[in-house]
């Protein structure tokens, strides 16, 4: 499935859009229309990220060329992929430089590695309570999968919730 189609089957509502949300937005100012399939498809509560057919890997965060060998934009199409994956790095934020964030803390920043592409994103994870945050009872590896929080009606944001092992399915599905 490539950008624009439209999948077929049932999906998740999306919950309503918080209103009065006062963090800091997404700010895509250099050259938006890079990006912003991107940001349609997490409306959507899809993720979609550009695959360069040239070398035939994945490419995120989205670009105008692909890195390396500087394939160009009209030769990297947008794919929709799952939102499985691994946290690969984490770090838990117990002060936020941001006062936005403040009444948040302590909450996990990490960077998924994503089982369909390859590539890495960055968010938060949900679901740990204080006890185990306090703990570090999340790991390296442990298997995630995107949500998506409708924070106003222009923006949706990719975050990730742990999963059992059991609830993932295998590379082969």
């Amino acid at each position: 499935m490539t950008y624009g189609d439209t999948p077929g089957g049932g999906k998740k509502k999306a919950p309503e859009a918080v209103s009065d949300y006062k963090k800091p937005l997404p700010n895509p100012s250099l050259n938006p229309e890079v990006s912003k399939p991107f940001w349609d498809g997490t409306k959507k509560h899809e993720l979609w990220v550009q695959y360069d057919r040239r070398n035939n890997k994945f490419v995120f965060p989205p670009r105008e060329v692909s890195p390396g060998d500087l394939t160009p934009m009209d030769e990297l199409e947008w794919t929709k992929i799952n939102g499985l994956g691994r946290v690969y790095s984490y770090t838990t934020v117990y002060q936020s430089s941001i006062p936005a964030f403040t009444e948040e803390a302590p909450y996990v920043n990490a960077t998924i590695q994503l089982d369909a592409a390859g590539v890495r994103m960055t968010g938060n994870v949900l679901g740990l309570t204080k006890e185990q945050l306090m703990n570090n009872e999340l790991h390296i590896n442990q298997r995630v999968e995107a949500v998506f929080e409708d924070i106003t009606d222009d923006w949706t944001l990719v975050k990730w919730q742990i999963i059992d092992e059991e609830e993932a399915p295998s590379a082969e599905d």
